[in-house]
């Protein structure tokens, strides 16, 4: 019998989505990669291997225990750890990464002293901040740790890059990516250093490419979103040629009543501290199903059958208006799933995932 909730994906569509990134970055106008990003997925151990058979030859994570995951299944893959590196950290990281995204000069330092002690050399892309505040260094201030990172003989300094949309929102344009590039060229004429990954960002960047507006010398973009859910992050538009419904989740229903719309008596604030409000549109028929808020963002949900409607929940129930539809206890019903939900469903432990 199946379990529920339950994170449906379809192995198919994920190959489509794939395939397609690799012709499209084959057949750029200038030599440009990609790396699949597998963070929304915890590292799943069959979408990575599916991932590894379709030819993709570098992962990127912000969690180390999902990087190692990757080794187990590919020790001769390429990873890239997403999140900046912990002080703590430092000797699983260069163990486990091949590359690491960095910002510090003391962070720098350790996985240099981590990587001597390993017998390793340690790849770095140095970040640089363009407006969207979140890590990495002003273009400004780029040479001086550059000059630091190339007196450290166990690491190799082997790009530069930048993040965009993430936290300001901050969307990447030609003139952004401009900017990035001039921060490469300043290396090179200051520091006589080439670096020779310039990482233009993440999803939200793969329109300038589609639109043939992205500059020559971005060499590389990390893509989650639009490889596993077919957007563009920036907008959240669906990206033609992709598939946007690789992922479906699915909860069971408990509970079938008619009841009011509107609560009954003295109000106060619900399980979360909120003072909800509800429009008052009389007696329907309300289905609860066996799926929360320690389960997934419930508010991002959307029905596949548009004539069922979310109207909220709590931890473990949700609650749906389901009109005239002849819902009963045990049947299941099917969502779309977006970024927020994608990723908590494949965190939460109590979500199951199978392939379609």
């Amino acid at each position: 019998m199946a379990k529920y909730p339950r994170l449906l994906w379809s192995e198919e569509k994920l190959r489509d989505n794939i395939r397609f990134m690799n012709r499209l970055f084959a057949a750029a106008a200038f030599p440009i990669n990609w790396t699949a990003v597998s963070k929304a997925v915890c590292a799943h151990e069959e979408i990575v291997q599916t991932l590894i058979e379709e030819g993709v030859s570098e992962l990127a994570d912000s969690r180390l225990d999902n990087l190692k995951r990757i080794k187990s299944l590919a020790p001769e893959g390429r990873t890239l750890l997403l999140r900046l590196p912990g002080l703590h950290e430092v000797d699983e990281v260069v163990r486990y990464a091949d590359t690491s995204l960095v910002s510090e000069q003391i962070t720098i330092a350790a996985l240099a002293k981590a990587a001597r002690a390993a017998g390793v050399r340690h790849r770095i892309i140095l970040m640089v901040e363009l407006g969207d505040l979140r890590e990495g260094l002003l273009p400004d201030q780029v040479l001086e740790l550059g000059r630091f990172i190339l007196q450290q003989d166990s690491i190799d300094w082997c790009g530069i890059g930048t993040n965009l949309t993430c936290y300001g929102g901050i969307l990447p344009t030609r003139e952004k990516m401009e900017q990035l590039l001039a921060v490469k060229h300043s290396i090179a004429r200051e520091l006589g250093h080439d670096v020779e990954v310039v990482s233009g960002g993440n999803s939200s960047s793969l329109p300038l490419l589609l639109r043939d507006e992205m500059p020559k010398g971005i060499s590389h973009l990390r893509l989650g979103e639009s490889l596993l859910l077919g957007r563009e992050t920036a907008k959240g538009k669906l990206i033609e040629g992709l598939h946007g419904d690789v992922f479906t989740l699915e909860a069971e229903v408990i509970e079938v009543q008619v009841k009011s719309s509107v609560p009954d008596g003295e109000r106060g604030m619900d399980a979360f501290g909120n003072t909800p409000e509800f429009e008052d549109v009389g007696e329907h028929t309300r289905a609860i199903l066996a799926i929360g808020k320690q389960d997934v963002p419930i508010d991002e949900l959307v029905p596949v059958d548009e004539g069922i409607r979310v109207l909220g929940g709590s931890s473990d129930h949700m609650i749906l208006d389901v009109g005239s539809r002849a819902v009963k206890i045990g049947d299941v019903i099917a969502f779309r799933v977006n970024y927020p939900v994608l990723l908590q469903a494949m965190t939460s432990p109590y979500v199951a995932r199978v392939r379609a």
